[in-house]
């Protein structure tokens, strides 16, 4: 662990040091980053945009004495050019290695399971009357149903066994009183499933 670590600044005059240091506590505060290691990697990381910033009023100071002349000619030497691009490209590297591209895909995946969390409480807050779970005795799907003062087992109408199944709903179609498809829609299936249902618990043997 580098706890004890601290930033050297070296390569970097005063005002650029006094920067740099607190970009490198801050980064190290928000990213919880401690390794030794990735500390070393910080530092660097902390120097090249400091220097970046330094480039950037480089760059502005040349493109102004630009203006003044009112000249097309190109005034401002690769050299600085290629160095502002380099130095960009390693904080993008160094970036990358210390995983600070993460942080979107962290926070969507926590935005997502918040949003989880919210609509479990809106349902649990809806159905407060029953839950469904096995029965740890014959292994069958049971409804627990709320009293005032404990929950009370019964028999899950909707199952038979584990499967989803409703006998009085397969007795009406029987009888032609509804269509196969209103069966599928109250049990949420397919045709198909009921059709196994029917052959599987309702057929004549």
């Amino acid at each position: 662990m580098g706890k004890h670590y601290r930033f050297k600044g070296v390569g970097l005059n005063k005002e650029e040091s006094k920067r740099a240091n607190k970009l490198f506590n801050e980064y190290k505060a928000n990213y919880n980053i401690d390794s030794f290691s990735d500390l070393q990697l910080l530092e660097e990381l902390v120097y090249r945009e400091t220097k970046q910033d330094s480039y950037k009023r480089k760059l502005g100071e040349l493109n102004k004495k630009l203006a003044e002349k009112e000249t097309t000619a190109n005034i401002i030497p690769k050299a600085v050019l290629n160095a502002f691009n380099e130095n960009l490209q390693q904080i993008l590297i160094l970036k990358d290695k210390l995983g600070l591209f993460e942080e979107k895909k962290d926070e969507d995946a926590f935005k997502h399971i918040q949003t989880l969390k919210k609509k479990f409480k809106v349902w649990q807050k809806e159905n407060q009357g029953s839950r469904t779970l096995l029965c740890p005795e014959c292994g069958k799907v049971i409804m627990l149903r709320i009293r005032t003062d404990a929950w009370e087992a019964q028999k899950h109408s909707f199952f038979r066994d584990r499967i989803l199944t409703n006998d009085h709903l397969l007795k009406m179609y029987k009888e032609g009183k509804i269509l196969k498809e209103d069966v599928a829609k109250v049990l949420g299936v397919s045709d198909d499933y009921v059709d196994f249902i029917l052959e599987k618990f309702y057929s004549p043997e």
